[in-house]
């Protein structure tokens, strides 16, 4: 007995050493066992005061105009402890400001721009690599073979994932492309910007191939790959491409227009050298975007689905997918992906970028984020953080467009606002 008991000793002391280091909830979030709930900030360890100094925060945003409205929810160790809607929904109608704003709510749908590179593509593409269907060393040939022209023969899956593939940040696919036929042959068209894997310089264009590639391997379009294979699975019920006009009261409403991608064309010294008149084209909108994606290439030229822009969501449901996405791909009975492709995706690859995520964006995420946080952001205002080593999620989601772009044309930032949110975040955890 005294030999067993001794044991017994050596085997919980054995445990512990292997274990220091080592963040306690990690083993349960691998199981899937965390689901996201509602509790108090107190139950996970978090000062609910200074959570509260987050809504001063916020309507400042609002007083200034950075945004006309704002969704933001919190959530440490599975649970929600805050979740707070502000301002408006639709503040502004083609520059007019309304007799009756729509006010904000906690289940309003916001247009989430360049967040679909994680939250869509990305998650499609861990899936694949999870379940052996490809690697990301693969080459953009072995799918799209017609692709590899004009030195882009031997650009990898990776080198998308990271912005370092050498084709182009951006250009109106729109002005000569009418639909994703078309855009794609665009794209297997272009040369390269720069050599591959020299630079990274963040490419919508990477985002659509990879977006192209998910469909190719599927054999389904991309929305309904991601529907059936991850929103649905995980109860996502209003996460969506395309919504129906049905929904245009729970959206919110983003840009008069498209006034900023007009000026893209336009203006030669407002960043990008476009050859082709912008007046020339006769599909820009003149109304208020509601229910439709505010990017051009995605909107006029993929019918709303394309693998860098065109998801909505609400802060809800992107809670979920980020749950899964602490728990290492996993939310209840529902695996995504496995562990360790979730870990290699939201580790340093090249440049200082994840595999797709961003990485330690002290501008949005915080000044007191761990090593290990990882998000992205949304041309629309939208922000998304994650950072495992305190089982930590937060979501910041603005409609800032509504308010309309500044006197330079461009609209105002919302990084300083989500790193204020973010910085009051980590002290509550102190």
């Amino acid at each position: 007995m005294k030999f067993a008991g001794i044991t017994k000793m050596f085997v919980v002391m054995m445990v512990v050493i292997l274990t220091m280091g080592t963040p306690l909830y990690s083993t349960a979030n691998a199981m899937g066992k965390n689901k996201l709930s509602h509790g108090s900030a107190k139950s996970v360890d978090m000062n609910a005061s200074t959570l509260d100094k987050i809504d001063d925060v916020v309507y400042t945003a609002i007083e200034s105009n950075i945004t006309p409205g704002a969704v933001v929810l919190i959530a440490k160790d599975g649970k929600i402890v805050k979740e707070s809607a502000y301002g408006y929904a639709e503040k502004y109608d083609m520059g007019m400001l309304l007799d009756d704003p729509r006010k904000m709510k906690k289940k309003t749908i916001f247009d989430l721009a360049s967040l679909t590179k994680v939250m869509g593509t990305t998650q499609g593409i861990m899936k694949l690599v999870s379940d052996g269907k490809l690697s990301v060393d693969d080459r953009v040939t072995d799918y799209i073979p017609e692709f590899g022209k004009n030195g882009k023969e031997d650009v990898t899956v990776a080198d998308l994932l990271t912005h370092t593939s050498g084709l182009t940040p951006w250009q109106p696919t729109y002005l000569e492309a009418g639909n994703s036929d078309e855009v794609l042959e665009t794209i297997t068209n272009l040369p390269l910007e720069y050599e591959t894997g020299t630079d990274r310089r963040y490419s919508d264009f990477s985002f659509m191939t990879l977006g192209f590639i998910i469909e190719r391997v599927s054999g389904q379009r991309l929305d309904q790959y991601l529907k059936e294979s991850v929103y649905d699975p995980l109860k996502m019920k209003d996460t969506m491409f395309t919504p129906s006009d049905k929904l245009d009261k729970k959206i919110a409403a983003t840009s008069w227009g498209n006034p900023f991608e007009h000026r893209m064309i336009d203006d030669p010294d407002f960043g990008y050298f476009v050859p082709e008149d912008a007046d020339e084209f006769s599909g820009w909108r003149n109304y208020t975007l509601v229910g439709e994606v505010n990017d051009g290439n995605s909107f006029y030229a993929n019918g709303g689905v394309a693998g860098h822009a065109g998801l909505f969501s609400t802060a809800r449901d992107l809670a979920i997918l980020g749950q899964a996405m602490l728990n290492g791909g996993s939310y209840g009975k529902t695996s995504l992906y496995d562990e360790s492709t979730f870990s290699t995706f939201t580790h340093p690859q090249r440049f200082g970028q994840g595999y797709g995520f961003e990485l330690n964006k002290s501008w949005y995420m915080g000044d007191r984020h761990s090593n290990s946080a990882f998000g992205h952001t949304g041309f629309t205002g939208t922000k998304v953080i994650f950072d495992p080593a305190y089982n930590l999620q937060f979501i910041v989601l603005t409609n800032k467009q509504n308010n309309g772009p500044k006197e330079n044309g461009f609209y105002p930032s919302t990084g300083g606002l989500s790193k204020d949110i973010a910085n009051l975040v980590y002290k509550s955890i102190e």
